[in-house]
């Protein structure tokens, strides 16, 4: 087997994942806070995700006031549905660390998708590049709230409204890919099996909208060995 693509790491097992991944967070928040006065910071939904925010609400020693918290996409839901990213946000971590509320921008579905849509890319309007994006990985290859199927979403505004996603609910608002791809660090992670045969796809070059999107600095890809094992070559 090839050796792994510069940015790529896979991890026993998805705990040490995370844990790797927080490091990372943490990192490159202080940089950039030490070079920028601020760390902006595009949250993901998702498992593993879900642990990595766990993990950053045991941190005790952080400059929280200078956090500044973005979603990559958000479900058209109730605000209290659990189905929604913003409350497995909260409660694993954001309603247990001193992050100024006006630092957390959620993406405010509750009120429709056209304005929801339009709320958040004049919130983002304001906002320069990121500084960390973490992305997920959907059993497809789809990643936040971007599926294989829906190639018109190269939309040119910072987000966008999807309309039929192939997976329930149907209503989403997600950042486009090249509001994603405006940021120094990007952070894909990738775990569990049932991710096993998007990862080969990808591997073998097909186009997905996960491997549409890098960083304009570094691009890391962490996978657990549940995700990576029994894959049969690197083609990258």
């Amino acid at each position: 087997m090839n050796e792994l693509p510069q940015g790529w790491c896979v991890f026993d097992e998805a705990e040490s994942l995370a844990h790797q991944a927080v490091e990372l967070i943490l990192n490159t928040a202080e940089q950039a806070i030490a070079e920028r006065g601020a760390f902006h910071l595009v949250t993901a939904g998702g498992t593993t995700p879900n642990r990595c925010y766990e993990l950053l609400r045991e941190q005790k020693h952080q400059a929280w006031s200078k956090w500044f918290i973005y979603m990559g996409d958000e479900r058209v839901l109730a605000l209290d549905d659990p189905q929604r990213n913003s409350v497995s946000l909260y409660q694993a971590w954001l309603s247990s660390v001193p992050i100024p509320a006006e630092n957390i921008q959620l993406i405010p579905t509750e009120l429709g998708l056209e304005r929801a849509v339009a709320l958040y890319n004049q919130t983002l309007a304001a906002v320069g590049t990121f500084d960390l994006v973490m992305l997920g990985m959907g059993e497809d290859g789809h990643t936040a709230s971007l599926f294989p199927a829906q190639q018109n979403q190269l939309d040119s505004a910072d987000v966008i409204g999807i309309r039929s996603a192939p997976k329930p609910p149907s209503e989403r608002v997600s950042l486009s890919y090249q509001r994603l791809a405006n940021t120094r660090v990007m952070l894909k992670l990738i775990s569990g099996v049932s991710k096993h045969e998007a990862l080969q796809a990808w591997l073998n070059k097909q186009s997905l909208p996960i491997n549409q999107l890098m960083a304009q600095q570094q691009t890391y890809v962490y996978i657990d060995q549940a995700a990576y094992s029994g894959v049969k070559s690197h083609l990258i």
